[in-house]
């Protein structure tokens, strides 16, 4: 059970990565703190979306990092 319950009635945008069950979660529980939210949010499009880097390329290394530390991705 969370420390922090999920705010469910959040809106939560679908270009902020959020269509992932475990990102949708992490965003709603930073919802009870919406400018932390909007800013996670926005370090995330950017890391994800932009640069020279393929987004699937980023998003195979998320996978692999979260093997390699044993979480949940």
């Amino acid at each position: 059970m969370p420390r922090i319950p999920p705010d469910d009635a959040a809106q939560i945008p679908q270009t902020a990565g959020a269509s992932d069950g475990t990102t949708s979660t992490l965003f709603r529980v930073m919802a009870h703190r919406p400018g932390i939210m909007q800013n996670a949010m926005q370090l995330l499009d950017a890391a994800m979306r932009t640069g020279t880097v393929d987004a699937k390329l980023k998003e195979l290394l998320a996978i692999r990092v979260s093997q390699v530390n044993y979480c949940y991705y």
